[in-house]
C-alpha cells in the first residue's frame, strides 16, 4: 500500500469513528458535535463545518446528512435550514424548511435551495432576499449565479420589510449585483396590489441614497399647478444620472438630463443640461385672446475635476444661460443661494514650499459683469524659515490679462495687462517666555501697461510696508463644581488672549483713483493703524460621548483700530468698536451676537443675534432636516436670528420643529422683515412690517415612506402647497423647496478690520 492510499485509509477510519460518535450522542438526546467536512480549496485552511440536532456521514455516497437546527459554515457564507445534504464530490448542499443563506451583510430565504459552496452558486425556491443596505426582493425562485450576482425570476424589489410590502418594483426578470445595483426589464411598480408605474428598464445603484423616480406635486403662484418628475438612469458605473421631465400650468414643458460621468484617468465632472419649452406668460397673462407665444429658454452647465496626481489639481466650470432670470424663474431655491454664473478653468499644484496656479475666467453669458482673467498665472512661497534662525520669508508673484465687462448693453471694456510681486520678510520670537512678536517689513511692486485713463503706458507702482504683530496669553483656573440652573460646570478656567497689531504702507507710487479698479492688488493705499484687539473666555469641563471635554461656556472679542493719518492727510480717528460674543450654557444651545458701534455717530451701526437649541447637539446644519429617515431621530429643535443694519434692513428670522408623537412632526418657519431698503431700479424705497416668508411643514411616518405636506407664503413668489412622497430609504430629495433657517457658523471670531 503506497503512503497515498494510507493517508485515504486513515481519513476514511477516523471520519467513521467520528460519525459513530455523532450517532451516538443524537441517540442520548445530547448535543451534536460540530463536523468539519474535507476543505473545499486546497489553498485554504477554511473547512465547511455542519453543525446540527444530528449529522450523518456516509463515506459510501460522500455525504454528511443534517437534520435539526442546521448550520452550515464556509468563509464568510452561513446556511441555516431544517434539513441538508452535502456532497463532499460536487460541494453541492440541499438544503430544505425554512432555509436562510447569509454572505456577509446580504440574506436569503426560502423553502428549499440547491447551493455549491465551492462556486458559491445556486437556486432558491420562493425568495425572500435582503440585499444592503436596505433592499428587500422575493419571487418565484431566484439563481445566485456567482459571488455576487443573483438573478431573480417573476421577482420584486422594495425598500418596505413587510412580507407584503406596501410597494414593489416587479419584473419578471431581476438581476441583482450586490455593492453595486438592480436592473431590470419591463417594470411595473405596485402600490399595494394596483400598478401605478410602467418602466422599460430601470437601473438602482444600492449605495445611492437618491430615490430612482421621485414625482412632486404641487401649486403656486408662480407656475400654476405642477408636476415635477426625476427618473434616474444608470449606463455603467462612469456614466449615471437623472432626466427630469416637468410640467407647469403657467410655463409649459421644461426637460433635463443630469450626467455623473467618471472616468480611469482624467477625473470627473457632472453635466446639466435644462431645455425650457415656455409659454410667455405676458401673452395669457395681459392678452388672453391672442395666441400663446413661445420661449426656448435653456441652462446648460459643466463641472469638471481632475486630479493627475496627489500635488495637482484641474477644475472646469462652464455655466450657460439664455437669460438673467432663467434660474430666478426655475430654481428658486439655487438662485436664493448662488447667485454668481462661474465660468472658469483652473490648475493648482502644491509643493512642500510653494504654491503655482493658473486660472483663466472668461464672461460666458453677456448679461453678467465680469472679471476676465485672461489668463492669470501666480505663484506663493510658504512662510520659509532661514537657515536656522526666527526669520520667515513670504513672496508672491502673479502675471495676468485683464478685462472688466460690464453686463449688456453698457459698453466699454476696462483692461490691462498686470504683473504683481510681494516680498515679505518677518522675525518670529518669543520675549520674556510670554510675550509673542512678529515684526515684519515688505515691498509691492506692479507693472501695468496702463492706467485708468490711457494717460500712462507701462508704469511701476511702488509700495512699501512694515509692522508688527503682538500677542500673549493669560489664564486662571477655579476649583468649582456647581449645576446651578442644570448648566453643568466642572471647573473654570478664565483665559484672557490681547493682541495688537501695527501696520504701515507707504503712500504708492501711483493713487489707487489713478488705477482700473479689478481686485483688492489696485485698492493698494496709505495706511497707518493700529489694531487692538482682546479675547475673554471661560471654559469648562463636561462629559460629551463618554468622554471628559473641554466647553467654552463664553467667548467675549472686543476688537477696534485706530488710524494715525488717513490717505487724505486727514488726522487719525477711531474706527468703530466691534464686539463678538458667543456662549454654550448647556450641550444643546448656543448663542452668537456679534455688534459693531460708530463712536463718531454715536449709534450702532450693526447688530446680530443668534440662539439654537438641538439636542442632538448637530452644529451648522440645518434644523429642520429635510433628509431624516426617521422621524424619531430628532425630537424638537428651534432657533432664531435677528440681523440689522442701521437704515438698510431689519430682519427676524425663525424655525421651530418638534415632534407630535412618533408618527407626526411639525415644522414652522418664519421670516419678517421690519424695515428693508430695496436695491436696483427701486433704490432707496422702503417698506415695513412684512413677512417676507412664511413656511409650514407636517410630516407623516408611513413606515417605509415619509409624507410631507408644506404650505409655503413668499413676498417674491406668492402662495406655494407641495405634497411629496419620499422614501426612507432614498433621503437625498432631487427637488428643493423646503426653506430653513440656517444657523451661523459658531466658533467665528470677527474679521480684521
Amino acid at each position: 500500500m503506497n503512503r497515498k492510499s494510507l493517508i485515504f485509509a486513515f481519513t476514511v477510519i477516523i471520519t467513521v469513528i467520528i460519525s459513530g460518535f455523532v450517532y451516538a450522542a443524537s441517540l442520548k438526546g445530547g448535543p451534536a458535535p460540530v463536523i468539519p467536512i474535507l476543505k473545499v480549496d486546497k489553498n485554504t485552511k477554511e473547512p465547511v463545518v455542519i453543525n446540527g440536532d444530528t449529522v450523518e456521514y456516509s463515506e459510501t455516497d460522500m455525504t454528511a446528512v443534517a437534520n435539526g437546527n442546521v448550520v452550515i459554515t464556509y468563509q464568510d457564507t452561513k446556511l441555516t435550514c431544517k434539513k441538508a445534504i452535502f456532497h463532499t464530490d460536487t460541494k453541492e448542499i440541499l438544503a430544505e424548511g425554512d432555509v436562510n443563506l447569509m454572505q456577509g451583510k446580504d440574506f436569503l430565504k426560502g423553502e428549499s435551495m440547491v447551493y455549491n459552496v465551492e462556486t458559491k452558486t445556486g437556486t432558491l425556491v420562493s425568495p425572500r432576499v435582503f440585499i444592503a443596505p436596505t433592499y428587500y426582493g422575493g419571487g418565484e425562485k431566484a439563481e445566485k449565479q456567482d459571488l455576487n450576482h443573483y438573478y431573480m425570476k417573476n421577482g420584486y424589489v422594495t425598500t418596505c420589510d413587510k412580507e407584503k410590502p406596501h410597494y414593489r418594483v416587479q419584473a419578471k426578470q431581476l438581476n441583482v449585483y450586490l455593492n453595486d445595483r438592480v436592473t431590470a426589464n419591463n417594470i411595473l411598480v405596485f402600490v399595494g396590489d394596483v400598478p401605478v408605474f410602467y418602466f422599460p428598464y430601470l437601473s438602482i445603484p444600492l449605495n445611492d441614497h437618491r430615490p430612482p423616480v421621485t414625482v412632486q406635486p404641487g401649486h403656486n403662484d408662480d407656475w400654476g399647478y405642477f408636476l415635477l418628475t426625476s427618473w434616474k438612469y444608470y449606463l455603467n458605473e462612469n456614466i449615471k444620472g437623472r432626466i427630469n421631465i416637468d410640467y407647469r400650468e403657467f410655463r409649459n414643458f421644461a426637460y433635463g438630463v443630469s450626467t455623473n460621468y467618471h472616468t480611469d484617468n482624467y477625473g470627473s465632472g457632472v453635466v446639466n443640461l435644462n431645455y425650457f419649452n415656455e409659454l410667455n406668460q405676458h401673452s395669457w397673462s395681459s392678452r388672453p385672446d391672442q395666441p400663446d407665444e413661445k420661449l426656448d429658454r435653456y441652462r446648460a452647465q459643466l463641472r469638471h475635476k481632475w486630479q493627475p496626481d496627489p500635488a495637482t489639481s484641474a477644475i472646469v466650470e462652464y455655466n450657460k444661460l439664455s437669460d438673467i432670470n432663467v434660474v430666478k424663474d426655475y430654481y428658486i431655491r439655487n438662485y436664493q443661494r448662488d447667485m454668481v454664473n462661474n465660468n472658469y478653468a483652473s490648475i493648482v499644484r502644491t509643493d512642500p514650499y510653494y504654491t503655482t496656479s493658473l486660472l483663466v475666467q472668461p464672461r460666458v453669458n453677456r448679461f453678467d459683469s465680469v472679471i476676465e482673467y485672461l489668463p492669470q498665472a501666480q505663484f506663493q512661497t510658504r512662510s520659509l524659515k532661514i537657515g536656522q534662525t526666527n526669520f520667515y520669508y513670504d513672496g508672491s508673484a502673479q502675471a495676468a490679462n485683464i478685462n472688466n465687462l460690464q453686463a449688456a448693453p453698457v459698453n466699454g471694456v476696462a483692461a490691462v495687462n498686470r504683473v504683481d510681486t510681494n516680498n515679505q520678510l518677518s522675525y518670529q520670537a518669543n520675549v520674556l517666555g510670554w510675550l509673542g512678536i512678529k515684526p515684519f517689513v515688505g515691498t509691492e511692486q506692479t507693472y501695468y501697461s496702463r492706467d485708468r485713463l490711457g494717460d500712462n503706458d507701462n508704469f511701476i507702482r511702488g509700495n512699501a510696508f512694515t509692522g508688527v504683530d503682538l500677542n500673549t496669553r493669560f489664564y486662571k483656573t477655579f476649583d468649582v463644581k456647581s449645576n446651578a440652573l442644570n448648566i453643568d460646570i466642572n471647573g473654570l478656567r478664565h483665559v484672557v488672549s490681547p493682541t495688537i497689531s501695527y501696520y504701515y504702507a507707504h503712500r504708492p507710487t501711483f493713487r489707487p483713483e489713478n488705477l482700473g479698479q479689478f481686485d483688492s492688488i489696485d485698492t493698494i493705499n496709505y495706511s497707518n493703524n493700529i489694531t487692538p484687539s482682546l479675547e475673554n473666555k471661560l471654559q469648562t469641563k463636561r462629559l460629551i460621548a463618554g468622554k471628559m471635554q473641554t466647553v467654552d461656556l463664553a467667548r467675549l472679542i472686543l476688537s477696534t483700530n485706530y488710524n494715525f493719518e488717513t490717505a487724505d492727510k486727514k488726522k487719525g480717528k477711531v474706527g468703530t468698536y466691534d464686539y463678538l460674543f458667543e456662549s454654550k450654557p448647556y450641550n444643546w444651545m448656543r448663542i452668537l451676537s456679534t455688534a459693531s458701534y460708530d463712536q463718531h455717530a454715536s449709534r450702532f451701526s450693526a447688530f446680530t443675534f443668534n440662539i439654537v437649541g438641538d439636542p442632538n447637539n448637530l452644529e451648522n446644519q440645518d434644523l429642520r432636516g429635510a433628509e431624516y429617515t426617521d422621524l424619531t431621530l430628532k425630537k424638537w429643535s428651534w432657533g432664531a436670528g435677528y440681523r440689522w443694519q442701521n437704515n438698510v434692513y431689519s430682519q427676524l428670522e425663525g424655525q421651530v420643529m418638534f415632534n407630535v408623537t412618533e408618527k407626526w412632526k411639525v415644522t414652522a418657519y418664519e421670516m419678517l422683515n421690519f424695515r428693508s431698503t430695496t436695491t436696483g431700479v427701486n433704490a432707496g424705497n422702503s417698506f415695513f412690517n412684512r413677512f417676507t416668508e412664511q413656511e409650514y411643514r407636517v410630516s407623516r411616518d408611513l413606515h417605509c415612506w415619509i409624507g410631507d405636506l408644506i404650505f409655503n407664503v413668499s413676498q417674491d413668489h406668492g402662495y406655494t402647497f407641495m405634497f411629496s412622497l419620499r422614501l426612507k430609504a432614498f433621503p437625498e430629495m432631487p427637488f428643493e423647496f423646503q426653506k430653513n433657517y440656517n444657523p451661523p457658523m459658531f466658533g467665528s471670531t470677527l474679521p480684521p478690520n
